[in-house]
């Protein structure tokens, strides 16, 4: 009975590892046939897209057909919202840097502004993906929903980032495990978080509803 549920144990976990090496080696395969610009966000959806699958209990998922078929059908739209989100923290991070060498009152009320700024600009970049793939909404919607949500949940917030910050740092002491499942473990915890907060503030709505 110990033998059979230790057996049982160890391939569930092969099985998890395997996942893991072959959705990075999908994501990495994504990002160099975009040419790595054009390839690193519609690639990084797609991967998403089928650890959401995983993450929501489909043990099932046809990996390499799913993570393709996102990749072509979200290959614009991911590009574009990557543009976006490139500007906007090139402009944020630029200003504060900009800012912060200047002397004066104005200069530092605008330093803790785009303190502010730089700050919502984390907390979009945190959710953005887990509302991108979850959620069907427009670019633009899409925006809103993270920022709102992270606003909402920030206990939620610290914890994504806290295993985010984990899992770098785990990641630098042990760089031999990146090209393995480097990102994709990454990936999954920030979506398995991020479904957890969606089904609570879901919950919250039903409740309100019902009342």
């Amino acid at each position: 009975m110990l033998g059979g549920r230790l057996l049982t144990g160890v391939l569930a976990f092969c099985n998890w590892v395997t996942h893991f090496a072959l959705l990075n080696l999908l994501w990495i395969a994504g990002t160099l046939m975009g040419g790595i610009v054009l390839g690193i966000a519609p690639s990084t959806v797609a991967m998403y897209t089928v650890t959401r699958k995983q993450v929501m209990g489909d043990d099932n998922v046809p990996l390499t057909r799913t993570f393709f078929s996102a990749y072509r059908q979200e290959f614009f739209r991911a590009n574009g919202a990557a543009l976006i989100l490139t500007v906007i923290g090139w402009l944020c991070f630029y200003d504060l840097h900009f800012f912060r060498q200047m002397e004066g009152t104005i200069y530092v009320f605008l330093t803790y502004v785009l303190m502010a700024a730089c700050l919502t600009f984390i907390i979009l970049l945190t959710y953005f993906l887990p509302v991108y793939v979850h959620y069907n909404l427009k670019l633009k919607q899409i925006f809103k929903q993270a920022l709102l949500i992270g606003f909402l949940k920030p206990s939620n917030l610290i914890l994504m980032i806290v295993t985010s910050l984990s899992t770098y740092y785990f990641f630098i002491s042990f760089p031999g495990f990146i090209p393995l499942f480097g990102f994709t473990i990454f990936a999954h915890l920030n979506m398995w978080i991020g479904l957890k907060c969606f089904e609570t503030i879901e919950e919250i709505k039903l409740e309100s509803n019902a009342a």
